[in-house]
């Protein structure tokens, strides 16, 4: 989509020949820029004009920042030098050398008149002779005292969700441009504006003026269409420990820099290579160890590849990426270099072998593939995730999408927004159901127990089922028969209420063996846990589902009895409780040859689950309720051994039998507790 030109001339040579001659005023050769290109321009105009100076453009990598803020500086030259445009002078920060060059380079391809100066490493700026100065932040931290405080009429800040670092507020404040009262207009652009360490980026910037993501741009064709695929490897991430908002390095690389998840990266490139022919990857790793390790694995499998690291001389860098370019080298391996500043249009593929929990750093991945370029259709990227992804954020997860829930082959962004739709709608749906549900409590009773009476439901009710919610939210639940309660209240028991929902009605026969802990048994020892956790900023809950592995007998006797494994980490009980069956039928597959027996003992509703228990099963429930019962009788005024016996002798079944026995193996006395309290709270209502 082409849009306004600044100016409309036959050609730059006769341009060129007629400013040469003087014959016109200088105008500059500016390319044609793309809508919003000059939309950002416009914003960035309107809003210094309005006294707001200090802004930020939010623009997806491959969106041209560079060209916008050149011309951004042109025009801000000509609406503020009054005739004398040598009286204007802009500064450019950046705090990479390829941004520096390429900042410097573009301004001189569109405005070749323009004195252009760097200020970096061996690079001295001569400041009275520039019209813009492009600085290394890490260098003009140093110089500031060649610079006059009043020598600068327009700051640019590349890469601006760094600005925050002291390093770039010193130099605003030797400027006068720290605060929101500045005349000096500060602009800063990023593809994300996203701090990892919190630090506010309010801190130096007012307002967004304008934005435009990843998705925008590939719906409007400015940058080329994805293909998200995931592979599942054998990663449990639940153990890495984290600082701020991402995996500690060492940890990470422990667990995905192995033989076997490596055989897994380097075997999928080579099937994808083969289906889609690809010509230029680019491979994020954890760290140096691990892209060397991969840099060998690959080389050695006849793959021409390169790698990048931070021990890289820049020379060798730089030639690295123009084999790059050229077509020379398939792979080019990197850890944490090539997020940020580096054009690279020809990459086809982008392989994610650093799991992370940034979304910024995700962004920046994934962008390094989705420029335009004639050699290319799509990017492929392929997304490597753990078994267990706690906290992970994934290609989908841009659009809404737990990258853990569906797998992904070849999924372009028209696939995974359909699969957003239908979440979306599922969810409705649910929530629909859920406010049905729980308008009030007799409606709740009646649904859930299909009685027209509080009173029968309570009575008829399956007693162990019961325990499936907490006692307190049980009882606040059934005695509140006008209203449920307000505020606080309402939250926590709605909670409580749709748990003993989701639970009950479940197909698997849960049990309840802590006050936030639930278990499923499975064949042998081996059963599921969800356990219901804070999240880190405590305002919600996350449910937790592990397998828990029973380990030989020679093993337990010394050590431990179960290997506990991550399974799923998700706010949603819902979520977490539809996904059961499908990861109970992925760990009854083959691993090694070998069948894994963790298929459940049997669904809820078995045949055999309503009979009568056995003797042995009934002595031993009605033997374990009489003494916890007889430890904490204070606790059981209205409930009496008989009852104990009438609940064991009739009301009992085999699969209650069953559920307690498991129940009980897990935690000795809460459940039985909990049953007990049941059978008195039934007891009450029934007289």
């Amino acid at each position: 989509m082409i849009s306004r030109a600044p100016i409309k001339i036959p050609t730059y040579v006769i341009l060129r020949n007629l400013l040469r001659k003087k014959v016109i005023k200088r105008c500059y050769s500016v390319p044609v820029l793309r809508d919003y290109q000059q939309d950002a321009i416009d914003a960035c105009v309107n809003s210094i004009q309005q006294g707001t100076k200090r802004i930020g453009v939010s623009l997806a990598t491959g969106g041209g920042k560079t060209v916008i803020f050149s011309n951004l500086i042109s025009q801000l030259r000509q609406k503020n030098s009054r005739g004398n445009e040598r009286n204007f002078r802009s500064l450019i920060l950046v705090h990479r050398r390829e941004l520096a060059l390429q900042a410097t380079n573009t301004l001189k391809r569109i405005f070749p008149d323009l004195k252009v100066h760097i200020e970096m490493g061996k690079y001295d700026c001569d400041v009275e002779d520039s019209d813009v100065v492009v600085a290394s932040v890490q260098t003009l931290i140093r110089r500031l005292d060649k610079y006059d405080t009043d020598s600068i009429n327009l700051i640019i800040i590349d890469e601006a969700h760094h600005s925050v670092a002291n390093s770039y507020r010193s130099i605003l404040e030797h400027f006068n441009a720290s605060t929101a009262d500045t005349k000096i207009p500060v602009i800063g652009f990023s593809a994300t504006f996203e701090r990892a360490d919190k630090r506010a980026l309010s801190m130096v910037m007012d307002e967004i003026v304008y934005h435009r993501g990843i998705i925008e741009m590939i719906d409007d064709k400015w940058l080329c269409e994805a293909k998200f695929t995931s592979v599942k490897v054998e990663a449990d991430l639940s153990t890495v420990k984290s600082t701020t908002d991402d995996f500690q390095l060492a940890p990470l690389s422990s667990i995905m820099n192995t033989k076997e998840i490596n055989e897994v990266i380097m075997k999928t490139y080579l099937h994808k290579k083969q289906e889609k022919s690809l010509k230029s990857t680019l491979l994020f790793g954890v760290d140096k160890s691990h892209v060397r390790t991969l840099h060998k694995l690959f080389k050695d499998n006849g793959i021409s590849t390169d790698y990048v690291t931070s021990d890289t001389k820049q020379v060798e860098r730089d030639n690295m990426i123009q084999k790059f370019k050229n077509g020379k080298t398939e792979v080019l391996m990197n850890c944490g270099i090539f997020t940020e500043g580096t054009d690279m249009p020809n990459i086809d593929c982008i392989l994610l072998c650093r799991p992370t929990k940034s979304r910024s750093l995700l962004i920046q991945m994934i962008g390094r593939g989705l420029r335009l370029h004639y050699s290319k259709d799509h990017c492929h990227i392929i997304d490597f995730i753990g078994a267990s992804n706690v906290g992970v954020v994934s290609a989908p997860t841009l659009l809404g999408i737990k990258g853990d829930e569906i797998e992904f082959d070849d999924a372009t962004m028209e696939d995974l927004r359909a699969i957003q739709g239908e979440i979306i709608s599922k969810q409705q749906k649910i929530d629909e159901k859920l406010r049905a549900l729980f308008q009030s409590n007799e409606t709740t009773m009646e649904a859930i127990s299909g009685k027209n009476e509080t009173k029968n439901w309570i009575q008829n009710a399956n007693s162990l089922d019961l325990t499936l919610c907490s006692f307190d939210s049980f009882r606040n639940f059934t005695e509140n028969n006008n209203s449920l309660p307000a505020g606080k209240e309402l939250y926590e028991s709605s909670e409580a209420i749709k748990e003993m929902e989701l639970l009950m009605n479940s197909q698997y026969p849960w049990v309840k063996f802590a006050s936030n802990a639930w278990g499923l048994s499975l064949q042998g020892k081996n059963h599921l846990r969800i356990y219901k956790e804070k999240s880190e900023n405590k305002s919600s809950a996350l449910y937790h589902l592990k397998m828990y592995r029973q380990l030989p007998s020679f093993i337990t006797n010394k050590y431990a009895e179960y290997v506990p494994k991550t399974i799923i980490k998700d706010s949603s009980l819902w979520n977490v409780m539809s996904s059961v069956e499908k990861i109970i039928n992925t760990l009854n597959s083959n691993s090694e040859g070998q069948v894994m027996k963790y298929q459940a003992i049997s669904r809820k509703f078995t045949k055999w689950r309503s009979a009568a228990p056995t003797p042995k099963q009934r002595n031993f429930v009605n033997r374990k309720l009489q003494k916890v019962h007889g430890e904490s009788s204070k606790d059981f005024t209205n409930l009496s051994l008989d009852d104990i016996n009438t609940y064991t002798d009739t009301k009992m079944t085999k699969g209650d039998a069953s559920n307690l026995i498991f129940a009980s193996s897990l935690a000795p006395v809460y459940p039985l507790k909990s049953l007990l309290r049941i059978l008195q709270y039934q007891k009450r209502k029934s007289t």
